[in-house]
């Protein structure tokens, strides 16, 4: 019997998956992974003075100010403070150390994503109304969920070297090392 699974009429053969790309398709990739890479450029900055901090890299030395109430207490420095002295040692080049290889990963994330719905596309989700019974929506849910799941597992296993490369050229700047670039 032919079904719309198996329009070649072989029984029990697994098809392999097909493609199909259209201009359009192509244009709005193309523009999701502009549109992300320059979101990606705009806020690496931020990103690199997080991971600063967070490996415990303190160069300044904290400022000391009052509260409201008068009471002396000792500030860290701030984004700006960190962003100027990264300036000072490594000029305005230096607040985008890191930025290629999270570029790449923000591109084949895109990539993989978008191959990853097309080759294991979702159901027809439907919406869950009131005469839904509990174990039909539960179902649903977790089809959802677990092909969410599937494309993002698929994306971190595909994007994770680019993002210790990233790690490992902005972590450079405390120990003033040249090895990634």
């Amino acid at each position: 019997m032919v079904t719309p699974e198996n329009l070649s009429g072989e029984t029990g053969a697994q098809r392999e998956p097909t493609f199909h790309r259209d201009a359009s398709t192509t244009a709005v990739d193309t523009a999701i992974v502009l549109l992300g890479a320059g979101v990606t450029a705009i806020t690496h900055p931020l990103l690199y003075v997080k991971l600063l901090i967070q490996i415990g890299h303190e160069p300044l030395t904290p400022t000391v100010g009052t509260t409201m109430f008068g009471r002396k207490v000792l500030y860290l420095p701030g984004f700006f403070s960190y962003a100027q002295h990264i300036i000072r040692v490594d000029g305005k080049r230096g607040l985008f150390r890191g930025l290629s290889p999270r570029i790449m990963s923000s591109a084949i994330s895109t990539m993989v994503r978008s191959k990853v719905k097309q080759a294991i596309p979702a159901e027809q989700v439907e919406n869950v109304s009131n005469r839904d019974d509990l174990k039909t929506s539960l179902r649903k849910v977790v089809k959802e969920i677990s092909h969410e799941m599937v494309i993002q597992c698929l994306s971190r296993i595909a994007t994770h070297p680019f993002h210790v490369i990233s790690v490992r050229c902005m972590a450079q700047f405390v120990g003033r090392e040249i090895k990634y670039r």
